[in-house]
């Protein structure tokens, strides 16, 4: 079954380069020529450690390629999806297709494809776009897939490329679980880190952003009680222990002067908070503050 990758940021080289090192036949698509060119030419460069290697995969900047069959996954930021999709909506026939967006505002997009077989994910992998065509792996964790029925047939070829550098798992839990403890985690990291100007790793050693931290768990967890033993405070400190050289990717977004997921990760998660009838107003004060920097174009000196 032929990949297409639809999205070549840091998150999309990655997937296609580890799918690649598995056998499986990947198509990336990308927003420009200049960058379909690059990975046509030369491959996807991937470097992990002091190892570098390169992957041979296909590649083209016409989103409608993805009508040609295949399993598309969908690794382009949440702000492009519609954009994208459109080029989708017409397709005949069955090809399925896997979302692996930041946060939740994305979900209800599954209801435009009920002519075929949905799945959403989530990514733990850490990774940074060093260029066209390479990208670093800076930290491993799962590529989890919830699809939307119970019929994971249509998915099964991804848990090929499953090895220790590259883990792929099937989740049991439903789409909207997943996404949503993702996404928790996703709203105490990603701001913290990007109003802070800082690394994951400084969040579990500077008390005062452990202590906006806290408060940010104890927020979120009032808010969303049933999700209160799986998403822990010690949980999310520990990940950022793992994940210590990282730099997410709001923080990213706002060094490169890019737009960020403010409105996916952080907004996402107020609407659903509010639906609930409980606020959020730690969470809402840097939501402020992240699409204030964006907007000015803050690169944070």
């Amino acid at each position: 079954m032929r990949i297409h990758v639809a999205g070549a940021g840091a998150v999309g080289l990655l997937v296609g380069a580890r799918l690649a090192e598995a056998g499986l036949d990947v198509r990336m698509i990308t927003r420009t020529a200049e960058q379909a060119a690059a990975i046509l030419d030369e491959g996807i460069l991937l470097s992990a450690g002091r190892e570098e290697k390169v992957f041979r995969v296909g590649a083209t900047s016409i989103p409608g390629e993805a009508r040609n069959g295949g399993l598309t996954i969908l690794a382009m930021k949440s702000y492009d999806l519609n954009e994208f999709l459109a080029a989708l909506d017409g397709k005949p026939g069955d090809a399925p297709l896997l979302f692996v967006q930041n946060g939740v505002a994305h979900l209800s997009l599954a209801s435009r494809f009920r002519d075929r077989p949905v799945a959403f994910g989530t990514i733990e992998h850490g990774a940074r776009k060093t260029g066209l065509r390479s990208v670093e792996h800076t930290g491993t964790g799962p590529l989890r897939i919830a699809p939307v029925s119970d019929d994971f047939r249509p998915f099964i070829p991804l848990l090929g490329a499953d090895s220790p550098s590259f883990p792929v798992v099937r989740s049991n839990e439903e789409p909207e679980w997943l996404l949503l403890k993702k996404a928790l985690k996703n709203c105490m990291i990603n701001p913290v880190t990007a109003v802070a100007g800082v690394r994951n790793g400084m969040l579990a050693e500077d008390p005062n952003l452990g202590a906006l931290l806290g408060r940010l768990h104890a927020e979120l967890a009032a808010a969303f009680p049933e999700t209160a033993d799986e998403v822990t405070l010690d949980e999310v400190l520990a990940l950022c222990r793992k994940t210590a050289e990282n730099t997410s990717s709001m923080l990213a977004d706002l060094l490169e002067g890019k737009r960020t997921e403010a409105g996916a990760i952080m907004g996402g998660v107020i609407s659903l908070a509010r639906e609930r009838r409980a606020s959020l107003p730690t969470l809402a004060a840097l939501h402020d503050l992240v699409c204030s920097m964006e907007r000015r174009g803050d690169r944070l000196g």
